[in-house]
């Protein structure tokens, strides 16, 4: 082979060679390429399972067979020596119980202040007790008495022989504390370690003064002003709080709010902003921007705000001239053609051509007819539409709202908070059928109750998170149609975003731990829940 042969394969090698090296960078460029859009829906998927976890993660380890607001179930367990003693033994005073585990690194974590605990209850005149978890496989009496003295823990342990309590209550984890209060109401649980004194002081607080009435003490003091109510909370500034809109629909929740309770000063100072800020026209604003009203009342606020005067002219009296006032306005501006409508512009001099469903209060339509017969007719057709907006068998909720104009329902997506109020209003009538019931419960166990449906039933995309009004509202509506678990699974999955923490200003208040996120509405809507669950029998409804 001569030497023009060797150079002419010489070319051919170098230029496969050269062929090669392209195609292994092409290659390996479409792998990298693949590999960063598949992280790329990767990490998207994460964040959405992340919020579609969101409440549900959070609540995984709550115990299954107990409903906060309700009797403590009766247990029974044992004491070092082996006496059987039960929860009623404990009655009259407030009780808080750990249950624990000497081999639990979690339960650890909760012992290192475990004492400090103890003391800071008893302070406030709690009974402060450990329930070991006692299998006699993984625990038995005399491990948990070594682990208790080598570590000098003070409150007294109990035993529960062989996880009967575990079982019977659904626990899913230790530690798990609960708090209880005198009367043997559940007022509060932790299904994870408590680990900073002051998480577990808001646990005690939530107890002593019940969970709403720390909400509503964060409310007043840092989102109020003079009665009024700011939509959204700013940390860093109580300034810029207060120069957020104050609206209707925080008014009329807190004048119910303040009626379920029984406050009339709270009710008074509620009412007083209203009167003096909001009804320049008449009907209520809908909104306060800039210190100036707007001139656009909603019906939904109007009616709540209606329906909660009449509460308070039942409780104290003295309020008859502003419900005359009132169905006076309503009568006026409300209706059209028969019909209520979802608002009237008064700069403009038109009434709205729509009827969103969740406005319909029927209680409030009821007392307004029993007080003038022309409202009787508007009310009959308000539940006839209603009833008549079921979306479809496969998804029994409601349609947002009917168009007058076009003589049809708008299939626009669901927003669950407004849907839930629409359900709300049909159990408070006693017409929320079964099916819906069953969806809402199925939903709830299967991940939770998401922002935002379509009305094939389909979460709408960026909308996969949970609400904690919604919540609130659906924990009413499991008080209305008499089913405690519904309430309950409801109240765990509400409660879950609330902050206690009490080295924070917003303690008490739902939102993100570090004060972002806290809106009127997710306030208020969980304060009315509390207060609706537990309100007075004589109390309007």
């Amino acid at each position: 082979m001569n030497n023009d042969q060797l150079k002419r394969i010489q070319k051919i090698l170098i230029g496969i060679f050269i062929f090669l090296a392209v195609l292994v960078c092409i290659c390996l460029a479409i792998v990298f390429l693949g590999s960063r859009k598949t992280a790329v829906v990767s990490d998207q998927d994460t964040k959405e399972l992340s919020q579609e976890q969101g409440l549900s993660d959070a609540t995984a380890f709550l115990p299954d067979a107990v409903v906060l607001y309700d009797p403590m179930p009766e247990i029974s367990f044992i004491d070092a020596d082996g006496k059987t003693l039960t929860l009623s033994d404990f009655t009259g005073k407030p009780l808080i119980i750990t249950f624990w585990a000497s081999w639990c690194p979690d339960c650890h974590e909760q012992m290192m202040i475990i004492n400090e605990c103890a003391a800071l209850a008893e302070e406030h005149g709690f009974t402060y007790i450990l329930m070991d978890k006692l299998d006699y496989d993984k625990e038995s009496k005399q491990q948990a008495f070594d682990y208790l003295e080598e570590n000098q823990i003070i409150p007294a342990t109990y035993f529960d022989d062989q996880i009967q309590i575990y079982q019977q209550l659904g626990m899913h984890n230790v530690p798990t504390t609960y708090f209880i209060d005198a009367q043997g109401i559940l007022k509060a649980v932790c299904g994870k370690q408590i680990t900073e004194l002051s998480v577990f002081e808001a646990y005690l607080n939530n107890t002593l003064l019940g969970s709403e009435a720390v909400t509503e003490a964060f409310v007043t003091d840092q989102m109020g002003t003079d009665g009024g109510i700011h939509t959204e909370y700013h940390p860093s500034s109580k300034e810029q709080t207060s120069q957020s809109d104050v609206l209707s629909e925080s008014q009329g929740l807190m004048l119910e709010y303040a009626a379920f309770k029984g406050d009339h000063a709270l009710f008074d100072t509620t009412l007083g902003y209203v009167e003096q800020n909001m009804r320049q026209n008449g009907l209520t604003a809908w909104r306060i921007s800039g210190g100036k009203q707007d001139d656009v009342n909603a019906l939904i606020d109007d009616f709540r705000i209606y329906r909660a005067l009449s509460q308070a002219d039942v409780l104290w009296g003295g309020y008859s001239s502003q419900l005359t006032d009132y169905r006076t306005q309503l009568k006026a501006y409300a209706l059209h053609d028969g019909h209520y409508i979802d608002f009237y512009d008064f700069k403009n001099k038109q009434p709205a051509e729509r009827f969103t469903l969740c406005y319909a209060d029927f209680r409030a339509m009821e007392l307004l007819a029993e007080q003038d017969v022309s409202f009787q007719t508007a009310y009959e057709n308000a539940l006839q539409l209603v009833e008549n907006g079921r979306i479809s068998d496969d998804f029994p909720l409601y349609y947002s709202w009917y168009n007058y104009k076009t003589s049809a329902y708008e299939e626009t997506d669901l927003n669950m908070s407004e849907a839930m109020v629409t359900m709300l209003y049909l159990s408070e009538a006693g017409r929320l059928p079964q099916d819906t019931i069953k969806w809402l419960k199925d939903t709830l166990a299967d991940g939770g109750i998401m922002a935002r449906y379509d009305v094939k039933g389909n979460v709408v995309t960026g909308y996969r998170y949970e609400s904690t009004a919604t919540y609130a509202l659906l924990a009413m509506i499991g008080e209305n149609v008499k089913d405690p678990e519904l309430t309950g699974k409801a109240l765990n999955k509400m409660e879950k975003m609330r902050i206690n923490d009490t080295k924070y200003v917003y303690n008490g208040a739902f939102g993100n731990p570090d004060g972002s996120g806290i809106s009127s509405f997710n306030q208020l809507v969980p304060m009315v829940a509390y207060a609706y669950c537990t309100k007075e029998e004589n109390v309007v409804q």
